[in-house]
């Protein structure tokens, strides 16, 4: 069960993206893996166009922003961190509240991020609070993933304007929207119909239908009804007058019985089909030589160009809305024709009611909760015992790689869990039972769970999963981080964990076998082959203590230090052990500047120092991207680092230099070149090796 509360005591929030669609922004809300942090939309038409910016807020700092933000930079490369508009979060903030009393759903639509705009969209929360001190006793089912709906604050005639402080109208509409946080619905009617009285100008839209909202809320249906009928009769298309018309429909539902629902002639949605998706083709070649005093190779270790595919179809209907997803693609091998291979990374329909009470996913899929270790071919269903209890079923088949083609019918895997929350506005817990046989083998069975908490300045996050036919902890693994007034920011992170997951199958490892019972056909007995996988499986620890400092609004210093340790290896089986380390420590400092020549470009300076088991090492990193124009981005990049290995008392150095180019050719197509390179001195004991490398990625995204 995943909530969202907006958080009203900051102004930060992190600009995903920027789309051309509302469907796109829709799915990309979807998609983004935050659960207990408001994502929504705004709009605002930038040369003529409108634009959907896909962001999450807020946060009392943009420290705490980034905190956030480093989950998903690899996937969301252009997003940044900005101070948004008191409207917008007021937008956001009032919305959040429209969505728990009314139980309105829209989803989402993931694509990558064009152009820059702003629409206050806000995922439906399972506890009907926020810090704002909105609050309902009708709370309406939670919905399994986040969900959206618009509240436009855009510059289009179709979308709610910004609130100017220094246009008499605008303070007007600033206190009608504080008046609807508080929930004086009175006042806020009062400040709106002065509005109304006014000449037709920028605010009289948003005035309008923000009266026939906080009618609703007071209770007056008939009123509230009267004032968005008379907002479709003045403005009767664009996406601002479906959301009026969704607002009738959701306050005609709930204040039916369900005899008046099913006997009702209002006329519903027609359902329709919606696909959309993305194509991309990158062609990567490496090569890499090693020269010493005696010889001299070379040799090309890629030579490839890789297709891919991702599809998203999704079918609203009345009751239930159906999506399908595929990603996969297929990799040509110019090396080595019998090496080119078809991935299939994700292939699965969803069914979901209108409600998002019950849930299923069919097909190949990944989940990191509830136990299940990754990606897997099977099922999940999910059943809402009420707003605060989740029951899920999970079932499959696991995929050790995409581009494993058939469903691998030997290991199979089922298990049980519950999403328990949101309590106190904060906490989300998730408890499991899950058991995995390979054929007739025990291959796991595990309990465990997930303690989820978030406040504004405060997060932490813990998994357990212990193996009860083992008696093995598996992992154990604990975030956590801490704003304060002064808006430094500190982490904890503590993992100890099985390397890799401790499982049965795990004893063919150099056992010259492919299946487990190969290995006991061998005469290799059970109880053998579950101490082999003990053998095989080591323990490592890692702990990370960092802190991020603000320096001003556009420089920051942050640092951390890594203390790790990798546990021995058994010897059994005819297959050797190997040692483990010692604590190794590693400390990492770093300073990060914004906007440091134009607007949007980023600088990175980064000191690397690393006391290892067998070596010492100092590195340096350089990062940087500064955007030339609207199309044009260039990020160079720089890495050395220097290494006396102590165990064999030579030195290494090496130089890795990088440049990646970015062009959007238009809003749903952009090219991509990335070249770079690394060299290498090896001072042995009796010789000195030089090393060479190159490689090139170049190719293209479209989405459609």
């Amino acid at each position: 069960m995943e909530s969202a509360t907006i958080q009203s005591s900051g102004r930060y929030a992190i600009h995903v993206a920027s789309l051309a669609s509302l469907a796109d922004a829709e799915t990309m809300i979807k998609e983004l893996p935050f659960k207990s942090q408001v994502a929504y939309i705004t709009s605002a038409v930038v040369k003529g166009k409108k634009w959907y910016r896909v962001r999450v807020g807020f946060f009392p700092s943009a420290r705490d922003a980034e905190a956030l933000a480093a989950s998903i930079r690899s996937t969301h490369p252009e997003l940044w961190i900005t101070k948004v508009p008191e409207t917008e979060k007021l937008a956001a903030i009032a919305e959040v509240s429209r969505i728990t009393q009314s139980s309105v759903t829209a989803e989402t639509k993931p694509q990558p991020a064009p152009p820059e705009s702003e629409t206050a969209m806000a995922p439906q929360t399972t506890q009907p609070t926020d810090k704002a001190g909105l609050t309902t006793n009708d709370k309406p089912p939670a919905p399994s993933k986040p969900v959206a709906v618009i509240a436009s604050s855009g510059a289009s005639g179709t979308s709610k304007p910004a609130s100017d402080s220094s246009d008499p109208l605008g303070q007007i509409m600033i206190r009608a929207e504080q008046s609807m946080i508080a929930q004086e619905y009175d006042r806020a009617i009062q400040l709106y119909t002065k509005i109304l009285r006014e000449p037709e100008n920028q605010y009289s839209r948003q005035a309008l239908e923000f009266t026939g909202v906080a009618r609703e809320r007071k209770g007056q249906q008939a009123q509230a009804k009267a004032a968005w009928d008379q907002y479709l009769e003045k403005y009767p298309d664009g996406a601002d007058a479906l959301r009026v018309r969704q607002r009738i429909t959701a306050m005609i539902t709930a204040t039916e019985t369900p005899t008046t629902r099913t006997t009702s002639t209002r006329k519903a949605e027609p359902s329709r089909w919606d696909v959309y998706g993305g194509v991309s083709q990158f062609y990567r070649r490496d090569e890499f030589s090693t020269e010493t005093e005696d010889f001299k190779t070379t040799s090309v270790n890629r030579d490839a160009l890789s297709n891919d595919l991702y599809l998203t179809g999704r079918y609203r209907g009345d009751e239930y809305d159906i999506r399908t997803r595929f990603s996969g693609g297929y990799e040509e091998d110019f090396l080595d024709s019998t090496q080119s291979e078809a991935r299939i990374t994700t292939m699965y329909v969803d069914f979901q009611d209108k409600q998002a009470s019950n849930t299923l996913r069919l097909g190949r899929q990944s989940s990191s909760s509830g136990g299940v270790l990754g990606r897997f071919d099977g099922l999940l269903a999910g059943h809402s015992l009420n707003e605060t209890v989740k029951l899920n079923l999970v079932a499959g088949f696991p995929v050790e790689t995409s581009t494993y083609k058939e469903v691998n019918l030997d290991r199979w895997f089922y298990g049980v869990n519950l999403d328990l929350g949101t309590f106190n506005d904060a906490w989300d817990y998730n408890v499991f039972l899950i058991e995995q046989r390979n054929e007739s083998i025990l291959d796991r069975r595990a309990v465990g769970g997930e303690v989820r908490y978030f406040q504004p300045g405060k997060t932490l996050f813990t998994l357990l999963d212990y193996d009860i036919s083992y008696n093995e902890l598996n992992t154990l693994f604990a975030l956590g981080s801490w704003t304060n007034a002064k808006e430094q920011t500190f982490n904890l992170s503590v993992d100890y964990r099985n390397s890799p997951v401790l499982t049965t199958t795990t004893a063919i490892q150099s056992q010259s076998v492919n299946t487990l019972s190969e290995l006991l056909a061998k005469g290799i007995t059970e109880d053998e082959a579950r101490q082999y996988a003990l053998d095989r499986t080591t323990r490592s620890f890692t702990s990370t203590l960092g802190m991020v400092q603000p320096i001003t609004e556009d420089f920051q210093l942050s640092g951390d230090l890594t203390v790790s340790k990798q546990g021995d290896s058994k010897t059994s089986g005819g297959v050797d052990g190997f040692p483990g380390t010692d604590y190794e420590y590693s400390l990492f400092v770093q300073a990060i500047g914004n906007n440091l020549i134009k607007q949007g470009d980023l600088g990175i300076v980064g000191i690397r120092l690393t006391d290892a088991t067998t070596s010492q090492r100092i590195g340096l990193t350089l990062n940087s991207r500064y955007p030339v124009n609207e199309k044009l981005r260039i990020n160079p990049r720089f890495q050395t680092e220097y290494r006396e290995n102590t165990d064999d008392n030579t030195s290494q150095w090496y130089v890795r230099p990088s440049v990646r180019l970015e062009y959007r050719w238009t809003r749903k197509t952009r090219f991509e070149f990335e070249t770079g390179g690394e060299v290498s001195n090896r001072e042995l004991t009796d010789d000195t090796s030089e090393t060479n490398s190159y490689y090139i990625n170049l190719g293209y995204r479209h989405d459609f």
